[in-house]
């Protein structure tokens, strides 16, 4: 029995629909990363999982009930950071992770919890108080404090720099290896890549890809060059059968199935010599996450 299990929801506010035929599930010990725009429906579904909002259609089963009816007795086995809000703003981060510890029962846990999350030096500070990294790490402490069946975390790793976001990656890792299920949501593709075992794409409110991370990057090579001006791709695909796009400061091309993407390399840079142009670096690789990502949304 998944831990979460959306079948063909649909959120719609009044007349605004939000997401039609979400589709997914996430089993014990698996971490799901749902990936879209702004507006896509990411925080939509997370609701719904959450039941904090009714889906116009659909079932949603958590735990296999139902998280409106059932609530009281799922959210015991759950930890939730939402995206924003929902915190005492009168206690101090200390105390705020210490009474959510102590609601579920895992008081001796807080100063532990406070200090794997770097906020223990700023314990004595109220919310207000905090900077936005700092509030951000106080939301992930109350979330980890909470049931640990199951984490449900609304972007965890923004407003973080650098070290936090590292530090939130670390987390959820040992989190998923000693058996919790984590759904969360990111725009951070490296974070998923390394954080997720399964991935659901949303665009425009519906789901677009539901595949394992290691499936969709390791079953695509691409060519990576660095140095070959974008202007140069169209004249470029034409000659050698490629389908190349900027990529930061790379160009990337999808090997085609069937294709030796090294013998695809070489012909490549030949006929980059022939036109005089030097790529600076070339490689061939499993296709990024974002790249699939840009494919998914454009087609």
């Amino acid at each position: 029995m998944p831990v979460v299990d959306l079948q063909d929801v649909s959120v719609r506010y009044g007349t605004t629909v939000a997401t039609t035929g979400i589709t997914f599930s996430a089993a014990a010990g698996e971490t799901v990363a749902l990936v879209g725009a702004n507006g896509a429906g990411k925080t939509s579904t997370v609701n719904a999982a959450l039941g904090l909002i009714e889906p116009a259609q659909g079932s949603v089963r958590v735990f296999g009930a139902d998280p409106r009816r059932r609530r009281a007795v799922i959210a015991l086995r759950w930890g939730v950071m939402p995206q924003t809000g929902g915190l005492p703003m009168g206690l101090t981060a200390g105390e705020s992770v210490q009474l959510f510890a102590d609601l579920y029962g895992r008081g001796a846990d807080a100063p532990e919890t406070l200090q794997m999350c770097g906020i223990a030096a700023v314990a004595h500070r109220r919310w207000r108080q905090l900077s936005g990294g700092q509030q951000q790490r106080l939301s992930l402490a109350i979330a980890l404090v909470g049931g640990s069946d199951l984490l449900v975390l609304d972007e965890p790793t923004a407003a973080l720099d650098v070290e936090g976001q590292e530090q939130v990656i670390e987390l959820l890792r040992g989190r998923a290896q000693a058996g919790s299920t984590v759904l969360m949501t990111s725009h951070r593709f490296d974070e998923v890549e390394r954080v997720a075992d399964r991935v659901v794409v949303l665009h425009r409110g519906t789901v677009v890809c539901n595949d394992t991370v290691a499936s969709l990057t390791q079953a695509r090579p691409q060519i990576r060059l660095r140095g070959i001006s974008p202007e140069h791709t169209a004249a470029l695909d034409v000659a050698v059968g490629t389908r190349f796009v900027a990529s930061g400061s790379e160009i990337v091309s999808p090997v085609s199935g069937g294709t030796d993407p090294h013998r695809q390399l070489s012909e490549v840079l030949q006929w980059c010599e022939a036109q005089g142009l030097t790529a600076t670096a070339a490689s061939v690789g499993n296709t990024s996450l974002v790249d699939i990502y840009r494919e998914l949304v454009t087609e």
